[in-house]
């Protein structure tokens, strides 16, 4: 793995009324790219130097982005979602565009109050389909600790996205963002990406113990490395931590001479 971390590649691709791809190989990029497990999407910023300004003219709000990041032989997606807003800036001889980017998909099109009802019995898994469903988006995965039902039925009122999470949270359930895809299981459960961080795949000094908020865990510091994001379970080999764990928070890292990931393992 060691000989893999070598040539970094970024690749940001936008689409929409204007469709590009730039790269890290012709162009200088940076970014910063946060993860957590909770229901709000994380905006993550890309920097690109020196575009033209016929580029920067149709960099528009609204439109999607996707980031990947690694590199030659590894790398992968770290966040796609839609564009927020977009700024330039003269930075010496310099010009600095930044586009900022909500991760996830963009349901504001769709309906978000609404009022239906369901009948005495349903399950919540109809009602959070049907929810999905009226929102717009995609689930990539929908795994419920338990399938409440509800004996008097249930009624819609108000934001629907707020109905949606009520029903998830009943079901002992969590909602979040993972590479711009919506994941509803329990906050204990992951993904296990089946890879180890160690010295040698990217692990940078020796992990340090944390307890917040009633959790114990490690914060790390890593080269690069895409396969890490909400919710993963990797296997860390060190002087500190040994064992599975599972990625809280974190975020990737791009500036400078920066090309690193940190992040809170449980």
């Amino acid at each position: 793995m060691a000989d893999k971390l070598f040539g970094r590649v970024i690749k940001v691709h936008i689409e929409g009324d204007y469709k590009a791809d730039f790269s890290g190989d012709q162009l200088h990029i940076e970014f910063e790219v946060p993860f957590d497990d909770d229901e709000k999407p994380n905006e993550s910023s890309v920097s690109i130097f020196n575009l033209s300004a016929n580029s920067i003219n149709r960099i528009k709000k609204g439109g999607s982005m996707t980031i990947q990041a690694g590199y030659k032989s590894d790398y992968g997606i770290l966040s796609k979602g839609k564009i927020s807003r977009v700024s330039t800036k003269k930075d010496g001889v310099n010009r600095i565009t930044t586009i900022y980017m909500l991760e996830g998909q963009d349901y504001s099109g769709q309906k978000t109050k609404e009022k239906i009802t369901f009948k005495a019995g349903t399950k919540a898994d109809v009602i959070i389909k049907r929810l999905v469903n009226t929102l717009g988006f995609k689930l990539l995965e929908m795994k419920l600790p338990k399938n409440v039902v509800y004996k008097k039925g249930y009624t819609v009122t108000g934001n629907i996205e707020n109905n949606l999470l009520e029903v998830v949270k009943d079901c002992g359930a969590s909602m979040y963002n993972r590479r711009g895809g919506r994941v509803i299981r329990s906050i204990k459960d992951g993904t296990d990406e089946r890879f180890r961080l160690e010295e040698s795949t990217g692990l940078l000094g020796s992990p340090e113990p944390f307890e917040e908020e009633g959790a114990k865990g490690f914060n790390v510091n890593s080269l690069l490395q895409h396969r890490i994001t909400t919710a993963s379970i990797i296997e860390i080999k060190s002087k500190t931590a040994n064992g599975k764990y599972r990625a809280k928070k974190g975020k990737h890292l791009c500036n400078g001479n920066d090309f690193r990931t940190e992040m809170q393992v449980i």
